[in-house]
């Protein structure tokens, strides 16, 4: 019990120590690199509330190298100070040190899952609004012509080339009608829409038939299909962090969603296999309970780990941009990188292990 605790806190300070370092320095780079945009906006007092909009997604990216990191050193720490060497000629393999370490990880883990579908949505929602709000007073002045937005809205296909911050007013509504056979039945196009007490209406309404027939002319048309105003922006200006009820939706179709089905099949599965990842790098950094003084293993053994644990952040990220681009399933592009790199750390325990 007492060498759980020990170890424990001696790795949950390398963890915190390492998270905070690491989003600190990945939130100057980005302060540094969009101070002038924040500033034209708002000032100063909004430059801080940039950061800390910005903070929740930092920490849920970091929380696995920070993961990774803090178990290298306190790895590193036990086999420096001989106390690694101590534990194995008493019967204590390091897989019962890794145990040891387990329930931080786990704290890791939670932190991480609460950050990233929790919290992070919601400070990202606010920042996209704050920027839609501010674009007039941006460095750089909004375009002319701003390219369209297209998003599906159950069978329909909506195209809007402006919307409000609020997303009660759209300008240049284009409105493609299908049958449930994903047939086009009708085109409609409206100079704008507003959201009114009823409901969404068209205004200044031109309807054509597929072939490009005009069927006729209306001064307003009711839109009773029309999605709330608060979905059309979420579909319009989409965060990176997205919590999975949303996700589910917009796979449904109950929410209007700019991307395709792949995209949110692929984030579902990425939003449960996140979770794995402070396991994977844990298991991945113990070949550094094996370096000893020696110069050339205390260079083998951090470069090992730090590879390994790179190589499945980027492999992740990679598999993941081409399960969300529908070239590979999203179960075999999500979870296949954990499942490889936990398989190769355990196989690198035991053969050190053994040894």
């Amino acid at each position: 019990m007492i060498r759980r605790r020990y170890l424990s806190r001696l790795f949950l300070g390398r963890v915190v120590a390492a998270l905070l370092g690491l989003a600190g320095l990945l939130q100057l780079l980005d302060l540094l690199d969009n101070a002038s945009d924040v500033l034209s906006r708002g000032g100063s007092g909004e430059l801080w509330l940039y950061a800390a909009r910005r903070l929740p997604s930092v920490l849920a990216q970091m929380m696995p190298l920070a993961v990774l990191i803090a178990a290298m050193l306190s790895l590193r720490r036990l086999a420096m100070t001989s106390e690694m060497a101590a534990l194995r000629s008493a019967g204590v393999p390091v897989r019962s040190v890794l145990s040891a370490m387990l329930p931080v990880c786990l704290l890791a883990v939670l932190a991480q899952g609460v950050l990233s579908s929790v919290v992070a949505p919601r400070t990202e929602r606010a920042l996209a609004e704050w920027m839609a709000r501010t674009d007039s007073r941006a460095i750089k002045p909004p375009s002319a012509n701003p390219p369209r937005i297209w998003m599906r809205v159950g069978r329909d296909i909506v195209g809007i080339d402006r919307i409000s911050p609020d997303g009660r007013e759209l300008q240049g509504v284009l409105l493609v009608t299908r049958s449930p056979e994903r047939l086009i039945l009708a085109r409609t196009d409206a100079r704008r829409a507003s959201r009114t007490t009823e409901g969404w209406v068209l205004h200044d309404v031109s309807v054509a038939a597929p072939g490009g027939e005009t069927l006729r002319h209306l001064a307003e048309q009711p839109w009773p299909q029309g999605p709330a105003p608060a979905e059309i922006v979420e579909a319009a200006r989409p965060t990176n962090a997205q919590t999975p009820g949303l996700l589910t939706r917009s796979l449904r179709g109950e929410q209007p969603a700019a991307r395709g089905p792949a995209f949110f099949t692929t984030r579902l599965h990425e939003s449960a296999a996140r979770l794995l990842s402070p396991l994977v790098m844990l298991l991945l950094a113990a070949p550094m309970a094996f370096a000893t003084p020696r110069r050339g293993a205390q260079m083998l053994a951090p470069l090992l780990c730090l590879a390994l644990g790179l190589g499945f952040l980027l492999s992740g990220g990679l598999l993941g941009a081409l399960g969300e681009a529908a070239i590979l399933p999203a179960p075999l592009a999500v979870w296949s990188v954990p499942v490889v790199f936990a398989t190769i750390g355990a196989m690198l325990l035991m053969h050190y292990d053994e040894r």
